[in-house]
């Protein structure tokens, strides 16, 4: 195995490796654009054998050499365009857009998955549910078993169909990026909005938060995230171009990190979190019977780029090897079980055996050695002081010397009582040397913020 690639343990017999496989040889025969990408890789599809040569030799996939480079006729050469039931757009982040498409038939199945996923987490199938997706404009899934309403990032829809239609579901369901989520709650809050007249669950994708972020949203919606059977908060790691829901939270996983940040050395222990300054990462485990996960170039602290596989070579878009802009590591489960045991510390349900840290978006990693998702969840830290932000953060930098730019909701005042508690709740080796509190119509880095796109945090000269 090259040192440069760690892959994720195998499901424990020949089965994801028989599947990766067979994937690869049905994508090298049938995609004339991954062919090339061998070709010129110097690797014959006949000489990949095992795991080991798959993570040795095949090209590793990004946007620049798939979706910049090939038009997506010829990307999804066996599939006619005409005939897709639906296209996912990537959020443009990084300034370039890519698609997942999805036929008929695997749009229907792809229902059933989600079902399936969220029945897991939420009983969906047992309890009637009113799902409310505000994930931004574009992002879409479809169910079998509950009701969907997509209203995108328009609080104020999200609001009336609750009101309306919440009444007449054992439970709602939300599903959107942290920004929206609070502003949806501050929404709320000016409403009058009482949550707690239902049983909420919570789905939060697009991006990494803190435990100081869900603390605060399971507050103010009422949710008791000590509750072994009760309403939850989860986050869900998806990608456009590969599809939804590929990495996912548990209650068992949720209930780690937290003992995570409650212990710095126990964080250190497991997932090499070397200082506060770091942030505690994500912790996901995922179905691999459906993808294969590696980390590509790992540091000495086994972080390295998220590279993921899709294990079904019927996808209009079969990508292999695909990196997503991410920064994980593999953790050992039974590692975690002996830490957890020797501490005495108990979880509320069983460990995943599959489990990766996420640490969040490589270009996140600031001059300072800290990570951008550290700011952010500081602004959560002290839950008045929340109230009264919108959540936007801005990382600016003189040399290592950081400024951090927060904006007011709209009407509130600043005080001297916002930059301190922010520094306060941010480690010594993050702390900036200044805090800048604007007002909501005076923030430099857009006015106002229209939710559709993701904020950028921290933008490299």
């Amino acid at each position: 195995m090259s040192e440069r690639t760690i892959p994720a343990p195998p499901a424990g017999d020949a089965a994801v490796e028989s599947d990766l496989l067979a994937t690869f040889r049905t994508v090298a025969a049938t995609m004339p654009w991954y062919r090339a990408l061998l070709a010129e890789q110097g690797v014959a599809a006949e000489s990949i054998q095992d795991m080991a040569d798959f993570s040795r030799y095949c090209p590793l996939l990004t946007k620049r050499n798939t979706f910049d480079r090939f038009t997506i006729a010829e990307l999804a050469a066996t599939t006619s365009l005409q005939q897709l039931a639906s296209v996912l757009t990537s959020s443009g982040h990084g300034g370039r857009f890519s698609f997942g498409l999805n036929t008929r038939e695997q749009e229907q199945a792809g229902a059933g998955a989600i079902d399936a996923a969220l029945d897991a987490a939420f009983a969906v199938g047992q309890r009637p549910t009113l799902a409310l997706n505000c994930l931004p404009m574009g992002v879409t899934f479809g169910s079998r078993c509950m009701t969907v309403a997509t209203t995108s990032v328009r609080e104020d829809m999200a609001v009336a169909l609750l009101e309306a239609f919440g009444h007449a579901y054992d439970q709602v369901l939300i599903v959107a990026d942290p920004l929206f989520l609070k502003r949806l709650v501050d929404y709320a809050r000016a409403r009058g909005l009482d949550w707690r007249r239902h049983r909420l669950q919570v789905v939060v994708g697009e991006e990494v938060f803190g435990e100081h972020f869900r603390s605060y949203i399971a507050q103010r919606l009422g949710l008791d995230l000590a509750a072994p059977d009760g309403s939850w908060l989860m986050s869900s790691f998806g990608v456009g171009e590969l599809g939804l829901h590929l990495c996912y939270e548990t209650r068992a996983t949720v209930a780690l990190r937290r003992m995570m940040r409650a212990d710095p050395t126990l964080a250190g222990t497991l997932a090499c979190t070397a200082s506060s300054a770091d942030g505690i990462p994500m912790l996901f485990t995922y179905d691999p019977r459906r993808i294969h996960l590696e980390i590509e170039a790992p540091a000495a602290d086994g972080y390295g780029r998220l590279t993921v596989s899709m294990l079904d070579a019927g996808l209009p878009i079969p990508l292999l090897r695909y990196q997503t802009g991410d920064i994980a590591r593999v953790l050992d489960t039974e590692a975690v079980a002996d830490a957890l045991h020797d501490r005495r510390l108990a979880l509320p349900s069983d460990l995943p055996r599959h489990l990766i840290a996420l640490r969040g978006r490589e270009r996140e990693a600031l001059p300072n050695g800290a990570h951008v998702s550290t700011y952010k969840d500081a602004v959560y830290a002290d839950h008045d002081v929340a109230d009264r932000l919108t959540g936007a953060v801005r990382l600016t930098f003189e040399a290592d010397a950081c400024t951090m730019h927060v904006q007011l909701v709209p009407g509130t005042r600043d005080d001297l009582a916002i930059s301190a508690t922010l520094r306060d709740h941010l480690p010594a080796a993050a702390r900036p040397v200044r805090v800048e509190v604007w007002p909501y119509e005076q923030f430099p880095f857009g006015m106002t913020l229209d939710y559709e796109r993701k904020f950028v945090g921290y933008q490299p000269r």
